[in-house]
């Protein structure tokens, strides 16, 4: 059986192809896709930092139903509508076993060989599958991924009611660390933005500063508002030398720097901050647990019980057809765009 599968053909090229369809393997089921968001780490392959398959459609920030059951798959049913994680693990290996299985020693991508989110339909492992609430809607759960993505990063600062954070950047992964932050009743956030639509967002998810980098300078503007001290908590969303240096000087002593940003290539940068702030320096790596629920379902009750307004952050919406015009938008900021959505039905 035929079906239309988006891949890239080339830099700043991504294409309508027809393909086989996806036939799950054991272990694996069928998604048909409904709706499907441009990630960062989507563009970043786009624009040829990362690499390209010209062979299989990309896409993970995915929602959809269950089309089909590879063998010994149980624990979910046709109909089923789901969210994506994407990777896959084996469940049984040190890190799986302790909750950690973001590091999984036999993490692979989630549809191996075969086609991601966007595609008409997506092969998945049923160990990155979530079920959603049935009154979610498809544009509600294309958003838990990036959200669970965010939702860790948080987590990983370690910040509470007592705490401040910043959050360095003002797309996707840092609004939603705003909205995360903001929904865990941290005591002030700080949110940099670039364009209008961000800071307009930003304001919108209740953040208390907004710093526009085109006009302000954010070391500046942080070191007035705290008398010097610094932010508790500092979330790097962006990438960049100047972005991690910037995190490194705005965070307090002995304070905590999370780095959830898609570092491409290696950079060169100031650690004597690190040495005279003795701040500590961490990543953040996809999902796993973050205490005693994974990411994802941290993500799908802040989503379904609106204490995180998800939807808020999508800007556009686009056919698959048009995928080629989608992925334009999402790389182009001045368009307005914060999430761009492929929608399929």
């Amino acid at each position: 059986m035929k079906m239309k599968a988006a891949i890239y053909s080339g830099i700043e090229q991504i294409a309508i192809q027809e393909v086989e369809r996806n036939e799950p393997p054991p272990g694996f089921v069928l998604v048909d896709t409904k709706q499907t968001g441009i990630c960062g780490s989507d563009l970043h392959s786009y624009f040829g930092h990362w690499g390209q398959s010209h062979e299989h459609a990309a896409g993970h920030e995915t929602c959809g139903t269950i089309a089909a059951l590879g063998d010994g798959v149980t624990q979910f049913e046709i109909g089923d509508k789901v969210a994506v994680e994407c990777f896959s693990h084996c469940g049984t290996c040190k890190y799986c076993e302790t909750g950690q299985y973001n590091l999984c020693f036999s993490r692979a991508w989630i549809s191996p060989n075969m086609h991601g989110g966007f595609a008409e339909y997506t092969a998945t492992h049923h160990s990155g599958l979530f079920k959603l609430p049935r009154d979610m809607t498809f544009e509600q759960g294309a958003l838990v991924e990036p959200l669970a993505v965010s939702h860790r990063a948080v987590a990983r600062s370690g910040a509470n009611s007592r705490d401040t954070v910043a959050i360095i950047g003002g797309g996707t992964i840092g609004q939603f660390c705003l909205a995360d932050a903001v929904a865990a009743g941290v005591k002030e956030t700080l949110i940099t933005v670039k364009y209008q639509q961000q800071a307009e967002l930003a304001k919108s998810l209740g953040a208390d500063h907004i710093v526009n980098i085109g006009d302000t300078d954010v070391r500046e503007y942080v070191n007035d508002i705290t008398n010097g001290i610094g932010f508790d908590a500092v979330i790097e969303t962006v990438g960049g030398a100047e972005n991690f240096n910037t995190a490194t000087t705005i965070v307090r002593k002995q304070g905590t720097v999370v780095l959830v940003a898609g570092y491409y290539k290696p950079l060169e940068v100031n650690l004597s901050t690190i040495v005279w702030s003795e701040a500590s320096i961490t990543g953040s790596n996809c999902y796993g647990y973050s205490g005693m629920e994974t990411d994802f379902e941290a993500a799908i009750e802040l989503i379904d019980s609106r204490k995180v307004d998800a939807t808020k952050l999508v800007t556009h919406y686009y056919p698959l057809d048009e995928i080629q015009e989608a992925f334009r938008v999402s790389a182009d900021k001045t368009s307005g765009a914060i999430k761009v959505h492929v929608c399929q039905g």
